[in-house]
This record gives C-alpha cells, sequence and structure tokens, in this order.
C-alpha cells in the first residue's frame, strides 16, 4: 500500500470519518505487516487500560496540533496505527500468549435495515438502521471486545472471566452480562447508553462512571462531558428493537430523523415546528407516512409531498 494511501487511511479513523470499508482496509494492512501476533506487555488488565488511554490522549493532542492543513508524518502514522489497534480495536491483538489471529466478521445495515447477530458466546445483538458492528468470529482472549456505531440494543451472555466491551466513538462500554442500548452515530454529538439489566462500567476521556439498572448515560464527543441520568421511559428505549417505537415529549425534529433513518424515507422539518415536542408511537406494520401525518397534524404543521420527497412545515405546536 502506497504512504499516502495510508496516511489517508489513518486520518479518516483518527477523525471518526474513515467508512467501514475503509477501515477494514487499514487493519488489513496493519495485519499484513505482522502486527496481529503482536502480545500485550502490560501484567495486568488495568495496568494495560491505562496504557491505552495515555497513549491515545498524546496522540490526539498530537493531531491537533498540526492543524488540517498538515500531514502526518512517517512516524506518526506507525504511531497512529498501533493506537487505532491498541486502544479502538483491542480485539486484533492476541491478549493471551499463544493465541492465533482473531477472524473478524462485519456486519451493516442500510436505512430501512434491521439485522440481529448471535455471536459465539450466546450474547445477541440487535442492529438497527445504519448501524455497523465489528466482531471475532469466535472469542479466544482474556475479553470479548466488538467496535460499533450507529444503535443497537445489546443481551449480553454472562462470563465473568471474560469481560464484554463494546467500542464506540472515543468511549468502551464494559460488562460481564447485562442488557444495554447504545445509540452512537458518528453525525450525533452525544453517545446514549441506557442500562436496563446489570452493570456496566463506561469509560470516556476524562474518567470512567459506573451505571446501574434504569439509567443511562449521555457523554458529549466535542465537550467530553459524562452525565449520569435516569432513563426517562424505559419501556419506550426496550420496545425499538421490536420494531415499536415510542415518542414522549421528543422533539419533532428528532422524531422525523428517526423515521427518516429507520424506514429509508425522505423527510425534511422546516419552520419553528422543528423544536415542537411530539407524544405518539408507531407500531411494527404501521405505514409511516400516516404516521409522519398524524404527527403534523398534532404539532400544527402541514406535510406535503413532492417526488419522493416530504416536508413537514410549521410555525406552532399546539393546535388552537
Amino acid at each position: 500500500m502506497e504512504e499516502s494511501r495510508k496516511e489517508y487511511l489513518v486520518k479518516g479513523y483518527i477523525e471518526g470519518t474513515a467508512t467501514t470499508s475503509e477501515r477494514e482496509e487499514l487493519l488489513s494492512w496493519y495485519r499484513a505487516e505482522g502486527n496481529e501476533a503482536r502480545l500485550s506487555p502490560y501484567q495486568s488488565e488495568s495496568e494495560e487500560n491505562e496504557a491505552k488511554k495515555r497513549i491515545f490522549n498524546n496522540i490526539q493532542q498530537q493531531v491537533k496540533a498540526t492543524g488540517p492543513s498538515k500531514s502526518l508524518t512517517l512516524s506518526r502514522l506507525a504511531i497512529a496505527a498501533s493506537v487505532i489497534v491498541i486502544v479502538c480495536l483491542a480485539i486484533f491483538w492476541s491478549t493471551n500468549k499463544g493465541n492465533s489471529a482473531v477472524e473478524l466478521a462485519t456486519v451493516t445495515t442500510k436505512a430501512g435495515e434491521r439485522k440481529i447477530i448471535e455471536l459465539t458466546d450466546g450474547s445477541k445483538i440487535w442492529l438497527s438502521a445504519k448501524s455497523s458492528l465489528i466482531y471475532p468470529v469466535a472469542f479466544n482472549g482474556r475479553t470479548r471486545e466488538v467496535t460499533f456505531t450507529g444503535e443497537a440494543f445489546f443481551d449480553i451472555a454472562k462470563d465473568k472471566k471474560h469481560p464484554f466491551i463494546v467500542h464506540t466513538a472515543n468511549t468502551s462500554t464494559r460488562v460481564l452480562g447485562t442488557s444495554f442500548n447504545i445509540r452512537s452515530f458518528t453525525e450525533h454529538e452525544d453517545v446514549v447508553i441506557a442500562l436496563f439489566t446489570g452493570k456496566v462500567s463506561f469509560a470516556g476521556d476524562k474518567k470512567d462512571v459506573t451505571l446501574l439498572p434504569n439509567n443511562q448515560i449521555v457523554y458529549n464527543k466535542k465537550t467530553n462531558l459524562t452525565k449520569v441520568l435516569p432513563i426517562p421511559d424505559v419501556s419506550a428505549i426496550l420496545g425499538r428493537h421490536n420494531g415499536y417505537y415510542e415518542y414522549k415529549n421528543v422533539p419533532a425534529k428528532e422524531v422525523v430523523e428517526d423515521i427518516t433513518r429507520l424506514y429509508n424515507l425522505q423527510v425534511k422539518v422546516q419552520g419553528g415546528v422543528k423544536d415542537c415536542t411530539f407524544f405518539g408511537r408507531i407500531k411494527p406494520g404501521e405505514s409511516p407516512e400516516k404516521f409522519l401525518k398524524k404527527m403534523a397534524f398534532v404539532v400544527n404543521a402541514k406535510m406535503t409531498q413532492k417526488d419522493s420527497v416530504w416536508t413537514i412545515k410549521g410555525g406552532g405546536c399546539n393546535l388552537k
């Protein structure tokens, strides 16, 4: 692979703009260079995790210091490639001496598509629309690690000896056996983890947080701030992975964004109606167009269609 191509792929991965195929290309190159057999040099898992954080924070500062017009040097390119594997995708390392290389699988969903993935350890993942999951075909190390973007519901099989870790954005969620929902879309500032059973340990850029059932973590990728809040509606979030979508006091623009992704529609929201809050639900099999018309009526807006694009426009929130 040409050095310019390597540099492009590494920068894209660090900045979060790389596509799924570009991430796989980068990691294929890394494995081809003979790095996948590398062993962890740390004496304990906690020591290793601390080192990962420290290295990752250092490389982030270096990348910011270069400015948008400068490129990475080859030496920093090598460091960045190592950080990508060590921090973001630790599943590519052999975490136990003598382990063979990890074979990976990638599952992605398009707009309007959902998939259910069953892992070899018995864990089950409901992948929502426009999401991606990278996972080992078989777990054979000290941990069970996957990398994820989008939205998914995780039902993780219990295994006290092998923690399950979900890497997404610049965060990791660590569990032993539990059920939780993660929303982490590239275009969104917030990563949201809602916990239903068990306990999870969440690691952001600044601090680690332990989450208990019926609570959620909201992590802002720009400010690196983490908040722990009660889940506003447990049943509504639980229902999503079964195709049942309910909204309570949710801004119209967020509802439309959800429906657009889930049903592969082209919908625009214009005017003050964007911030009008909506209460309603869409059941499996219900027409999304009918649901949007109902929402437009409730928030005192009009819905029109031109070609394949729907537009919801209005300035008021309540009927008079």
